[in-house]
């Protein structure tokens, strides 16, 4: 591979007062997959990098990154070229571990399917980063939703890219798991494609489109199917090969990353404070804001970004009253929660989340 761009080369112009999103990348393995689909397509890695306008890049080592909008530029253009609508699913059938760098092997050696779901969100940053899209996983006493959202306003969503991620969870899940996973429903948020009937017969139910979301809807039960490579000493092998690697790629040059992190748990508490984050990432108050500062950032900004990011993620769950979301986000009142977020939408939670059943 010969177009990657070294992640050191995303980190040294990160956080540079930009949004979160513009400097959000991808990891070498995903974009691999797309590569060998087009491949297969007849169409070669020249006229695709050339048609989605990129120049190739020599460095191709297992941490290399790319820039999330050349990935969907990269998707676009694939879709323009091979003139296949099912492209995402295409890219699901091919999948294997390395396709989500060493979180796919730490995925595999889980005990339950359920536990590979809640390992994801620890280590996700490895395939995708953060700022573009957020993972959602609901489940309630009879079914479970995995789903993808694109919260990013300043990059587009892709229709093949969303396709390609549900179709892969699917692909994996089933090859994880070792036998044929049943759905109820997949759903996605664009509209349907000139044959929809593909679909169906890739994932074995019936498929919505313009549904408001991209989900596998399945039985709750499945959470529970065991693994067949299931092996606790291994498991914890790659976890640990999954936590260097995150500090390989990113280290601790990704203030506003680790910050953020700090942050999640600290809200609901309302302790997201200055001296409680700076508690949390091991430094004194006065170190984190100067770091902050050579990093073009302010607390309040990195704190404001969080909320915002989350705030559109929990509204979707219409199991969070708007009282719900505020508390998560560390607002002691609802109101404190509607003023902010009308800032940043220029409309209320409320008519906000009115606007998703419309989609």
């Amino acid at each position: 591979m010969h177009f990657f761009v070294n992640s050191r080369q995303i980190l040294r112009n990160n956080n540079k007062g930009k949004p979160v999103e513009s400097t959000s990348s991808v990891g070498a393995g995903y974009v691999a997959g797309l590569l060998e689909v087009v491949a297969r397509a007849g169409v070669s890695r020249a006229a695709l990098m050339r048609h989605a306008g990129l120049a190739a890049v020599a460095d191709s080592g297992p941490n290399t990154r790319m820039p999330m909008a050349d990935v969907i530029a990269l998707f676009q253009s694939a879709l323009a070229l091979t003139g296949r609508d099912d492209l995402g699913l295409e890219f699901g059938r091919r999948v294997r571990p390395g396709t989500f760098n060493v979180l796919g092997y730490a995925l595999m050696t889980c005990k339950t399917l359920g536990d590979a779901i809640a390992l994801v969100p620890h280590y996700r940053r490895l395939v995708f980063d953060i700022g573009y899209s957020e993972m959602r996983f609901l489940a309630t006493d009879q079914e479970a939703r995995l789903g993808w959202q694109v919260v990013s306003e300043a990059l587009p969503y892709c229709t093949s890219l969303a396709e390609s991620l549900i179709a892969s969870w699917f692909t994996f899940g089933r090859w994880i798991a070792g036998v044929e996973l049943p759905l109820k429903e997949i759903l996605f948020l664009h509209e349907e494609p000139r044959d929809p009937r593909v679909y169906a017969e890739f994932f074995g139910c019936p498929v919505r489109f313009s549904a408001g979301e991209n989900a596998l809807v399945f039985s709750r039960s499945l959470l529970d199917m065991p693994l067949v490579q299931a092996d606790e000493t291994l498991h914890l092998a790659m976890r640990e090969q999954a936590r260097a690697a995150m500090e390989s790629v990113f280290k601790e040059q990704d203030l506003a990353y680790r910050l953020r992190q700090a942050l999640i748990p600290l809200m609901p508490k309302c302790d997201a404070t200055l001296e409680k984050a700076a508690a949390a990432l091991a430094l004194s108050p006065r170190s984190l804001q100067r770091r902050l500062g050579e990093a073009s950032l302010t607390f309040q900004g990195v704190l404001d970004t969080v909320r915002k990011d989350l705030a559109r993620v929990y509204l979707c769950d219409p199991a969070l009253s708007a009282l719900d979301v505020a508390l998560l986000l560390g607002y002691a009142e609802q109101s404190s929660f509607t003023r902010a977020f009308k800032l940043w939408f220029s409309t209320t939670p409320s008519d906000w989340r009115r606007t998703l059943k419309t989609v």
